[in-house]
Parts: C-alpha cells; sequence; structure tokens
C-alpha cells in the first residue's frame, strides 16, 4: 500500500503547476514560438519569467510572448500584437438590457 501511496503522492505533486494554472501556457508558447522563429518545435527552449510572460529561444532566434490565463484557457501574444484582452469585462459592444 505505501508504494502507491508514495506514486500517487508524485504524480500529485508533479501535476500541481498545471493545476493552479502556472505553466499552463507553456505548450500554445512553443506553438507560436516554432512558426514565429521558423525552428523546429524539438528544438524551441521555452521558460516563464515573471508576470505571465515567456520567453523563447531556437535556432539562434529569441521571442517574448505575454499571457492571460484563465484556467488551463490562455491567450498567447507575441512583442508586437497588440495588448493581452482582460477576462473580467464584458464585449464593449455588448448592451444589456435590463428586464
Amino acid at each position: 500500500m505505501r508504494p502507491f501511496a508514495l506514486l500517487l503522492l508524485l504524480g500529485l505533486v508533479g501535476c500541481e503547476s498545471t493545476i493552479n494554472g502556472r505553466g499552463a501556457a507553456a505548450p500554445l508558447v512553443r506553438v507560436h514560438a516554432a512558426k514565429d522563429l521558423d525552428c523546429p518545435d524539438a528544438e524551441v527552449r521555452v521558460t516563464e519569467e515573471f508576470g505571465g510572460v515567456y520567453k523563447a529561444i531556437g535556432c539562434g532566434r529569441k521571442a517574448y510572448y505575454r499571457t492571460l490565463c484563465e484556467g488551463l484557457s490562455c491567450e498567447v501574444k507575441g512583442e508586437g500584437d497588440g495588448p493581452i484582452g482582460w477576462k473580467d469585462r464584458p464585449d464593449q459592444n455588448t448592451i444589456v438590457l435590463p428586464r
């Protein structure tokens, strides 16, 4: 029983970063970086920096990405792609009429 409990504990600790959303954007950043850097996915190294910023390095190039995650759903923007949208505000073009 103890080996099973130990394996379960190790599995939960390993998943901790994706459960709390930390690191959730890394796979999506990797996809963007492979395209932007014109580099095979296997050669792209992605590191998480402070404040939802990721740095991608590959094939002699470097790019930074800003991310905003809500749970495991993330939005990724490159350096020149404009601001990240806010998830806590309704769309400004939506009109809500009282009933």
